[in-house]
């Protein structure tokens, strides 16, 4: 089922208690998630291969995991790039945008999104972009999957399931994808990036890839045992999968040329390597290959059959490079080239059009209707069973694409 992007329809006199309905079912979803609603959308990407569609998402959780994602940073030299692959069995429309610095922005969370009524107060934060960014964005403007700011400091996402946020009510929630926007509004570096965890936090199961111009990068995941940053010694490999980073480094340190003895060939079949091929393939790199060649690389040696994004962001120069399954070409964009200015009209780019090379000149104005469709295409990709189609699917279209439009610019 396609979520609709047409213009509005007038409203029948059975139309409210169709929306009570949609409002009562998407409430007990998140109810039904028990305090992490993400665990739907987890949950609808690792179910498509089910035979028969679960009335509602959770249901699918015991499917067959899906692996996607993969980031790292390679550093030799003056040389500092971030790689990042996206990978899905479905395809992965979505836009490269420009992200102005001055625009002023509150918090949006999960239940903003899918359940507009609460008992509880929800603790708001308000901040003022200073930093412009670009980013890769599957769900709409604001809601990034990852990307760079003008200051250098890279912030991505992926996939952690048993993911367990701190319960303090008193600190600020965000959207997951809202909150990578927030830290390249607000932060210049990891380490600032990192101090502000007592001040906002994400939602989710997700664990997070952090890298800065001077070249610090950090690992932050939410376990069971609390916030877990991984810098410095602690990150002897920067790379980061689907799965904890200390489960992945007691893996890689018992494979030879690790300090182990096992074979770091597996049967992917059976277990995920990507960690252990980044490894070996960062461990050898020479710099007889310029890096970002090398970041791209990389990200096809760690394809296991189902990479739709790769992105390389060469941090010392401000340029962001990507190639897609559907339009593999590389094209790259200067950060030099573009207007970071609030008052300056939001551009983007359609992140599957086929062209190559420098697209500095290929973005346009980022129209409301434009925003809309690409987050439609983007859920209308995703089977969350029966009820989800019916229900929360075109809820999220309609709530994120109103919440993109949130912001205002501060300058006169």
């Amino acid at each position: 089922m396609r979520a609709s992007i047409g213009r509005h329809t007038r409203e029948t006199a059975a139309a409210p208690a169709a929306r009570m309905v949609e409002v009562a079912l998407v409430g007990l979803t998140a109810y039904l998630t028990r305090g992490n609603p993400w665990r739907i959308l987890r949950a609808v990407r690792v179910g498509r291969g089910r035979e028969h569609p679960a009335p509602f998402a959770w249901e699918r959780l015991t499917s067959g995991l899906v692996q996607s994602c993969a980031t790292f940073a390679l550093a030799h030299g003056s040389s500092l790039v971030v790689g990042h692959n996206l990978d899905e069995y479905v395809e992965v429309p979505g836009l490269v945008v420009v992200n102005p610095r001055g625009r002023a922005k509150r918090n949006v969370t999960f239940r903003d999104l899918v359940w507009p009524f609460s008992l509880k107060p929800t603790p708001r934060l308000n901040w003022t972009s200073r930093y412009g960014s670009v980013t890769y964005n599957v769900f709409g403007r604001e809601f990034p999957d990852g990307g760079m700011n003008e200051a250098g400091l890279y912030v991505g996402e992926m996939t952690l399931l048993g993911t367990v946020w701190p319960r303090d009510p008193r600190v600020p929630r965000m959207y997951h994808h809202q909150w990578v926007q927030y830290l390249l509004d607000s932060f210049a570096t990891v380490d600032e990036a990192l101090a502000s965890l007592s001040k906002a936090l994400p939602e989710g199961h997700w664990h997070f890839f952090l890298a800065d111009r001077d070249g610090d990068v950090a690992v932050v995941e939410f376990l069971e045992r609390g916030s877990v940053v991984y810098t410095g010694e602690a990150l002897p490999y920067k790379i980061l999968c689907n799965d904890p980073y200390d489960a992945e480094l007691r893996d890689l340190r018992g494979h030879s040329g690790f300090g182990g003895t096992k074979e770091p060939e597996p049967h992917y079949e059976s277990e995920d390597p990507r960690f252990r091929w980044a490894a070996i393939m960062l461990r050898d790199y020479a710099d007889d290959v310029p890096a970002v060649d090398y970041a791209f690389a990389v990200l096809n040696r760690l394809d296991l059959g189902n990479w739709k994004w790769a992105v390389v962001c060469d941090i010392p120069s401000a340029r962001l490079y990507v190639r897609t399954s559907l339009a593999p070409k590389i094209r790259w964009v200067d950060f030099a080239s573009l207007d970071f200015g609030c008052s300056a009209l939001p551009q983007a780019l359609d992140i599957n059009r086929g062209l190559e090379g420098d697209v500095a000149d290929q973005f346009a104005v980022l129209t409301e209707a434009w925003n809309k469709d690409v987050i439609g295409k983007a859920w209308a990709e995703i089977d969350a069973g029966f009820m989800g189609n019916r229900f929360f699917k075109p809820r999220m279209v309609r709530a994120l694409a109103t919440a993109s439009t949130a912001s205002s610019c501060t300058e006169e």
